[in-house]
């Protein structure tokens, strides 16, 4: 049984909520409130002990995230360990799109090796497990539409893409 940890930790566009083990970070969760957080968590946060301290490089990007470098959490290790290979093809390609830029599901799709796999595409940024370091907020219907968001609603995700708009046009 690997030992996890998890902490949580509040951003300007939400609580996050973090769970990693010995391969690296397991989870992130973004919500409204801590309460909501832990109910994401589940049994990941269950079966883990709270330790803040094993965060604190992950929570030092995640705020430098928020101040405005949009590259902080590009070096944020994940474990994608039992993840099927399309999702984590689709994980990998989601962290390429550049801040404040955004594509399509089909371009995802694409991306992750499946040009027709739109609803595969669709549903690996619905079970995205790594809010904000995995960008899903950056991946839109292709008629522009925002699409969904479990990352704290469509609210957040509006709020994230205005964010890096604007932090990409100023630098």
């Amino acid at each position: 049984m690997t030992a996890l940890k998890y902490h949580i930790q509040q951003l300007p566009s939400g609580w996050i909520g973090l769970v990693s083990g010995e391969k690296g970070l397991r989870r992130a969760t973004l919500k409204p409130t801590p309460q909501e957080v832990m109910e994401d968590l589940g049994k990941d946060a269950e079966e883990a002990e709270n330790d803040p301290e094993a965060f604190r490089e992950i929570v030092d990007c995640l705020v430098r995230y928020s101040e405005g470098d949009l590259e902080a959490l590009d070096g944020i290790e994940l474990d994608l360990e039992g993840a099927p290979p399309f999702f984590r093809a689709a994980w990998r390609a989601c962290r390429t799109i550049p801040p404040g830029e955004t594509r399509s599901y089909r371009w995802l799709a694409a991306e992750a090796g499946n040009p027709l796999a739109l609803r595969a595409a669709g549903q690996a940024m619905a079970r995205n497990r790594f809010s904000l370091i995995i960008p899903c907020h950056r991946v839109i219907s292709s008629d522009g539409g925002l699409g969904g968001y479990g990352g704290g609603g469509l609210g957040v995700k509006a709020k994230l893409l205005q964010m890096e708009l604007e932090r990409t046009a100023e630098g």
